[in-house]
């Protein structure tokens, strides 16, 4: 599978919504930025894991024949299986900048920035989207570390918070149309007050786009005695998709985070298979990522897909 030349930018993208019309705002594209993208087979199903010890540590040497895939109860015939180490990522970072993060977005801004500057390879891509009342891309997909940094760098604080909307347009608008290996790394303290969609409707958008969140709080548990935000949002974007949730409880924390997510990042399998369910439905499936003959070991994956439709 080659990546291949996409210069792919949208001025103004406009999705319906139930409760009217989401806009998720652009910068204007840049004529020398080359933008590329890597397509696969849209029948295959693919499910990005890790594997964990009783101790936290990262197994990466299992095999093909180590891993169990089931949907719905029925166990699938993989027919794709790579240590994601050496795969190209395409990444979304997504940031709260609605007013109660304001002591907190400098810092914000530096571990974004450190964290693009290890994780991102070659191969990868990276857009920064920022979300107070309005969802707005500041920068689309590239692999260029100078325009990711100036457009961290961009980022001014707003009123009200969208925070469902940002999720939902990241994955409908932009990330469904890539193919491969996928995360949002959202900064957020999980409140929301301004969104249109709920987080149903955000979450099922990153499931249908194959999207892995990250969720790191900037609530810093009191170290700026902030008493808002919804933990238990942050949780279930990270639970639904296969990712995890971070609260740091200090600023050194912070930055652990996103040292944490990039090892994770390097450290997935990806399998694929073609599901024995032939049905294009729409409907939503289970899966269940198993190791039967590794005790003592823990999976972690995406809890299911939604089928495509005809």
């Amino acid at each position: 599978m080659n990546r291949r030349s996409n210069p792919y930018v949208v001025a103004a993208v406009l999705v319906p919504a139930l409760l009217g019309t989401l806009a998720l705002s652009s910068a204007e594209p840049n004529p020398q930025q080359e933008q590329t993208t890597l397509r696969v087979d849209v029948d295959l199903v693919n499910v990005l894991c890790t594997v964990q010890s009783r101790q936290g540590q990262f197994v990466t040497d299992l095999k093909r024949q180590d891993f169990r895939i089931e949907e719905d109860g029925v166990t699938q015939s993989v027919t794709h299986f790579a240590r994601e180490v050496t795969l190209p990522l395409t990444l979304g970072i997504l940031i709260d900048t609605s007013p109660s993060v304001q002591d907190i977005l400098p810092l914000e801004q530096r571990a974004a920035i450190e964290f693009l500057r290890t994780v991102l390879k070659k191969n990868d891509l990276a857009m920064i989207i920022n979300f107070d009342r309005s969802v707005s891309l500041i920068q689309d997909f590239t692999n260029s570390l100078s325009l990711l940094e100036k457009a961290v760098g961009l980022l001014a604080i707003g009123g009200g918070t969208s925070l469902h909307d940002a999720v939902f347009l990241a994955c409908d608008e932009k990330l469904r149309h890539e193919s491969g290996r996928k995360a949002i790394v959202l900064i957020s303290d999980g409140g929301d007050t301004t969104s249109k969609l709920k987080i149903r409707e955000a979450i099922e958008s990153a499931q249908r786009a194959d999207t892995v969140i990250y969720a790191i709080s900037n609530r810093i548990g009191g170290f700026y005695r902030r008493a808002y935000g919804n933990s238990g949002a942050l949780k279930r974007y990270a639970r639904t998709t296969g990712g995890t949730a971070f609260f740091p409880n200090r600023p050194q924390k912070f930055r652990r985070a996103f040292q944490a997510i990039e090892t994770e990042l390097r450290s997935q399998y990806l399998l694929s298979y073609q599901s024995s369910n032939g049905k294009r439905d729409g409907g939503y499936r289970s899966i269940k990522v198993k190791l039967p003959n590794k005790r003592g070991l823990r999976v972690k994956a995406r809890k299911g897909y939604y089928a495509r439709s005809s």
